[in-house]
């Protein structure tokens, strides 16, 4: 009975990358390394089924096919595909990506309809989200496309790449991607949320009462209050997700060290009179 030949699959989200163009490019590098090694694996097979005569010319086009060819879409619809060198050497290259994509059977496929034995594949989503975009939930997760996936029929080489990129994605994980996670919004505002909510009432109290005689005005004041608080909350929070998006392209002329010294004082302020109001209170 002949051995059973099971192919493995790999695949995982990428949660959290902070990475520039050096990593990037570094990243890419050794993928090129990967898929050479996996050329060399595929050469060895076709030597079975291959004619003596016809191997080194197979041989010869199978190695023309490993060189990795990817896309790279800018934030303002540029694209580039090609080599990492033709790539990353372009005048063209994005001072903000907004998209990577690699296959490494493409070529294989492209040139001769020719399916490798062993291959991967990267997409990685560097779009941020945004601010003012009100047709999700802020409790849900955010939303990212950004995965890769090894497969192939030599497990040594799937498990091996594949806990590569793994690695090489988690020494560069962002320490605060807890932020894009479910339900942390649900956290935030049962702590800071409502209190601040019902605090905001607090302090426009007088100036409602002074201005409106009405009960009715006044509450219907409190309550418009209140759930105005709730907004500029949610408002605060997709900013906070902008600010550090789950997947992040760090560029040479990134302007994030200003929008987050605006976020702290913004939020610090806020939070500090909130702080300071209920120690005065309770003390």
């Amino acid at each position: 009975m002949s051995d059973t030949i099971v192919k493995n699959r790999l695949r995982k989200p990428i949660d959290s990358l902070t990475i520039n163009k050096d990593d990037l490019l570094k990243f890419l590098q050794i993928l090129q390394e990967r898929a050479n090694s996996a050329c060399e694996i595929e050469c060895n097979h076709i030597e079975s089924f291959i004619k003596v005569e016809d191997l080194e010319k197979s041989k010869e086009n199978l190695r023309s096919c490993s060189a990795l060819k990817l896309t790279i879409t800018g934030m303002d619809g540029e694209e580039l595909f090609g080599s990492i060198t033709e790539v990353f050497e372009s005048l063209s290259f994005p001072e903000q990506i907004k998209s990577l994509y690699l296959n490494s059977e493409l070529i294989y496929k492209s040139n001769f309809n020719y399916i490798p034995r062993n291959r991967f594949d990267i997409f990685i989503d560097f779009r941020k989200p945004k601010v003012l975009d009100f047709s999700f939930a802020p409790s849900e997760k955010t939303p990212n496309d950004s995965t890769f996936c090894v497969e192939g029929f030599d497990s040594t080489w799937v498990n091996g790449v594949f806990s590569e990129i793994d690695k090489f994605f988690n020494k560069r994980s962002s320490s605060i991607s807890g932020i894009h996670k479910n339900s942390i919004y649900d956290v935030i505002v049962w702590i800071l949320g409502i209190p601040i909510g019902f605090w905001a009432c607090y302090k426009l109290s007088i100036n409602i009462s002074q201005v409106f005689s009405d009960s009715f005005l006044q509450n219907a004041l409190f309550v418009y209050i209140f759930f105005l608080s709730l907004f500029i909350l949610r408002i605060l929070f997709h900013y906070f997700r902008w600010l550090y998006p789950q997947v992040q392209y760090k560029s040479t002329n990134d302007l994030s060290i200003i929008h987050r010294g605006f976020f702290y004082v913004i939020a610090t302020s806020i939070i500090g009179a909130f702080l300071y109001d209920m120690l005065h209170l309770l003390f």
